[in-house]
């Protein structure tokens, strides 16, 4: 077992947010500390007001070209960070520094500390495929690829949580390969729910859960499709929505509209914990998904997830074992199709299930990434595991 590590914590946001991006760096910082680790927290970064003003500029450029300034990732921010994080870190003594979502943060920073980056996706990977790196202008292209290539030379380890980003990671910096690794992240639950129990399967009614922000981006009108398909094949069924509104137009009553549950509230954490417990299902047909964090919430509570063959989510979902994936042009029908299948084949829902609870206590939990983390930094070099 490895000493414990004091761990200099880069994030650009507030690590204590559970609201920052999706709550990874808290749940991530508060597993470390759960492990005997020692934090040093640096940030949130806000070197105003040159923030402000990257800030306005890409507003200006959307609204008058039609293009976006990545400014998050642009060399004159991560310059700006590599100063501010320069003088906190010359007044403080750590094993290794770790940076969550830090690409830009450590691209530009010099210090003794080892430097480890973790990201869910990869710019070369993520290019005209995530929202924000779509239309970008051509100099914003070029310099965004140039500082993750610039961050994956100056980090000692860099983590990816999936084979997609890593793989695309590695294609675009080769010098870089052998210091990149895929760890699996977490879900985001402050405690593990219990190990599902035994349930009747085939139901007297399906139901096929969502969990997403976005009704288009998270495939919302292909999950309705599939709640048709079944009905119209005489099997009783609901879709229950989580995180956003689905449009006035879809408007078959088996359709349970919850909208945002926000985790911080008990009662709207209770009712989509109950709704985790209930389903049969867990349906998310994504367009686009750097990781999928909800797929990873599905499993810790046993459900056979359905989802798209694409970005991080073959990592979290492992085809006919714990769910099945599907090309992106897939229509409610085939979705269907694989429902309909396991209802004649109650035995292998229940060996699904079971499945996906496994992967998630084996793999999908962050005492699982801090384990393989730290015994990655160790297998690298970075410390010593002497106490």
């Amino acid at each position: 077992m490895t000493r414990p590590l004091r761990i200099a914590y880069v994030t650009v946001e507030d690590a204590n947010d559970k609201r920052s991006w999706s709550g990874i760096p808290y749940h991530l910082a508060q597993e470390l500390r759960s492990q005997g680790h020692e934090l040093i927290l640096l940030g949130p970064l806000r070197p105003q007001p040159l923030l402000f003003v990257l800030q306005v500029l890409n507003q200006i450029g959307l609204k008058v070209l039609g293009k976006r300034f990545h400014y998050r990732d642009s060399f004159v921010l991560s310059k700006a960070y590599a100063r501010m994080l320069g003088r906190r870190l010359s007044r403080i003594r750590a094993d290794f520094l770790l940076a969550p979502a830090g690409l830009s943060a450590i691209a530009h920073l010099r210090t003794d500390i080892p430097i480890v980056h973790f990201n869910d996706r990869s710019i070369a990977g993520a290019l005209e495929y995530h929202a924000v790196l779509k239309d970008l202008f051509a100099c914003s292209r070029k310099q965004s690829m140039a500082l993750e290539q610039k961050a994956l030379c100056n980090a000692a380890l860099t983590i990816y949580t999936s084979e997609w980003a890593a793989s695309a990671a590695q294609s675009s910096q080769p010098d870089a390969a052998e210091r990149i690794k895929v760890i699996p992240m977490g879900a985001n639950l402050d405690m593990a729910p219990p190990p599902p129990m035994p349930r009747d399967f085939p139901p007297q009614r399906i139901n096929l859960l969502m969990i997403g922000v976005d009704w288009v981006n998270k495939g919302g009108p292909i999950a309705y499709e599939t709640l048709l398909a079944l009905k119209r094949r005489g099997h009783a069924a609901r879709l229950i929505v989580c995180g956003c509104d689905v449009p006035s137009h879809n408007i078959d009553p088996d359709v349970v509209r919850e909208g945002f549950l926000r985790k911080s509230v008990p009662a709207e954490k209770d009712r989509l914990e109950k709704h985790l417990s209930e389903a049969h299902f867990f349906l998310l047909p994504t367009r686009f998904e750097a990781y999928g964090i909800a797929f990873c919430e599905a499993a810790a509570y046993g459900l056979p997830s359905l989802g798209t063959r694409t970005g991080g989510v073959p990592t979290i979902v492992q085809e006919g074992v714990t769910g099945f994936l599907f090309p992106l042009e897939a229509d409610g029908e085939a979705y269907a199709d694989r429902v309909e299948e396991l209802l004649h084949d109650p035995q292998r829902w229940n060996v699904m299930r079971k499945a996906a609870r496994k992967r998630y206590e084996d793999v999908l939990t962050w005492e699982a990434f801090v384990k393989a983390l730290i015994a990655q930094v160790e297998a690298s070099g970075l410390v010593s595991s002497a106490r």
